[in-house]
C-alpha cells in the first residue's frame, strides 16, 4: 500500500512540475466527478454554508449538477442545478486552454535549449 501512494504521489508531482498546479487540479475534479456516482445521495457535505446551518446556498448542487452531465443525464443535470451545463463547459474550455499552453511552452522551452 505504501509503495502505490509513494506512485501515485510521484506521478501527481510530475504532472504538477509539467502542466501546474490548476490544471492538476481540474483534471482531478474531472476524474473525482466522472467516477463518482451522483445517484447516492449521502449525508457529508463540504458546504461551509451548510455547515453553519444555512438552508439555502447558491452553489450547492453545482457538482452533482456537473457529475451527472459526466454521467450524460442532461435532464437531472438541469434539475439539480441551471449552472451545471455551463460551468462545465466553461471549466473544460480553461482546462484544454492551459493543457494547450503547458504543452506548447514545454516544446518551446526544449526547443530553446
Amino acid at each position: 500500500m505504501y509503495r502505490i501512494t509513494l506512485i501515485i504521489v510521484s506521478m501527481v508531482r510530475t504532472l504538477y512540475l509539467r502542466i501546474g498546479l490548476e490544471t492538476v487540479t481540474l483534471i482531478a475534479a474531472f476524474f473525482y466527478l466522472g467516477l463518482h456516482n451522483p445517484y447516492v445521495q449521502t449525508a457529508f457535505s463540504i458546504c461551509p454554508l451548510e455547515n453553519l446551518g444555512f438552508r439555502y446556498c447558491p452553489g450547492c448542487g453545482l457538482g452533482r449538477s456537473v457529475s451527472f452531465l459526466l454521467h450524460g443525464d442532461v435532464a437531472r443535470s438541469l434539475e439539480t442545478h441551471i449552472l451545471g451545463i455551463p460551468a462545465t463547459i466553461i471549466l473544460l474550455f480553461r482546462t484544454f486552454f492551459l493543457l494547450n499552453g503547458s504543452l506548447k511552452g514545454k516544446l518551446l522551452n526544449d526547443s530553446i535549449h
